[in-house]
């Protein structure tokens, strides 16, 4: 595989990055996007959100989203996304102590609001929220793990000017409160919305939206084995290329594990064990996606990225069969701190991929067939 490295922090002027950034593509004018807390004196976040942004010019510009749309000062991660059914993007964080879940969304310029104040939600959430938006539903949806105590809740918005932001308590159609932050992704080619969090009984959960609209769809058969102040966020993937879907996760076991439904159930992988790979940094999440056949690669595959010991960042990709390989570790590679992000754009057959490094920049991983050569990592024992 073709991938490159660039440090967008020290080749373009870009701010220091404090925390995991999020990334996401903006398919109606092919614009990628990296959101990230800044770094000031010390690498401590100042509470401002950057936003990097890249044209087919392959030239990141960034800009200072909060102070544009004069929003509160983040209290964590952001999570970002791009609905293309009104061409906008959106990035959603905490603020303060209070259990405010803020969004700054872009139209004609940043602008914030309180989706708390805009949905009439009393129920405050404890951990960062967690975005995205379905192209066959037209809808937006932000879910998070409140403080009545532990429930699943999501927050939802369909199209157009008056359109506005409904809150609705998912746990009450079934399922245990959550023990962690829950996350959730659309399913387009299957016409599909999933939510999956960890359960206080140890168990993955899903709840599901298809025709009939949102249901508990049960457990996932999945312990995850982890200790209560390592439970996992497990963020999901689907792969239209078979119509199954994934969840990955690192394990209190330091291993990273996948589970699989393919239609005929849920089944679980370790990864690091099968591939015999390294183990992952603890406390780093992996991040998986989908890279579905295009004209540059006629073969669809799927992927998980994680980083592991000394920064080094690592792919599980599938093509049938799983691979490992380092996408980092070379001469003049740069550590990194936080697991990776990634998504691909079969439109123009890349796969991105992004990190915070252990210098506090923001590093671009990027693989595209047949135009640029391959990164030299060192050989690494046991992958290939």
């Amino acid at each position: 595989m073709a991938w490159t490295t660039r440090n967008i922090t020290q080749r373009f002027g870009v701010p220091a990055a404090a925390g995991r950034p999020a990334a996401y593509l903006l398919a109606t004018d092919g614009t990628r996007h990296v959101v990230y807390r800044e770094a000031g004196g010390g690498g401590f976040p100042t509470g401002h959100l950057i936003e990097l942004y890249c044209g087919d010019d392959d030239v990141w510009h960034h800009k200072d989203i909060t102070a544009e749309a004069s929003a509160p000062l983040a209290s964590s991660d952001p999570a970002g996304y791009a609905f293309d059914a009104e061409g906008s993007q959106h990035v959603v964080y905490l603020s303060g102590g209070d259990g405010h879940i803020h969004e700054l969304y872009q139209s004609d310029g940043w602008h914030a609001n309180d989706l708390m104040e805009a949905s009439g939600t009393v129920v405050r959430a404890v951990d960062p929220p967690m975005g995205w938006a379905s192209r066959t539903h037209a809808l937006q949806q932000v879910v998070f793990r409140g403080d009545d105590p532990r429930g699943v809740h999501l927050l939802t918005r369909g199209t157009g000017d008056d359109a506005s932001w409904v809150q609705r308590p998912l746990t009450r159609l079934g399922g245990p409160t959550s023990a962690s932050a829950p996350a959730g992704f659309a399913f387009d080619a299957a016409g599909t919305q999933h939510v999956h969090y960890v359960g206080d009984d140890q168990l993955i959960h899903e709840y599901l939206m298809d025709a009939s609209g949102w249901h508990y769809a049960g457990d996932l058969g999945l312990n995850v084995g982890a200790a209560h102040d390592s439970l996992p966020q497990p963020l999901g993937y689907g792969f239209a290329a078979d119509g199954s879907r994934h969840v990955p996760w690192n394990g209190d076991d330091v291993d990273t594990h996948e589970a699989s439904n393919a239609g005929a159930g849920w089944s679980m992988l370790n990864l690091t064990q099968d591939r015999g790979a390294p183990q992952p940094l603890r406390g780093t999440p992996p991040s998986g996606y989908a890279y579905e056949a295009n004209p540059q690669a006629p073969v669809a595959t799927r992927h998980v990225v994680y980083t592991g010991d000394h920064g080094v960042v690592y792919e599980f990709w599938n093509d049938g069969g799983w691979h490992a390989n380092p996408l980092t570790g070379g001469e003049g590679s740069f550590p990194a701190a936080e697991g990776p992000v990634g998504y691909a754009d079969p439109g123009r057959g890349t796969q991105n991929v992004f990190y915070r490094s252990t210098g506090l920049d923001i590093v671009e991983l990027r693989y595209k067939p047949g135009r640029f050569g391959p990164v030299d990592p060192h050989p690494i024992h046991g992958l290939r």
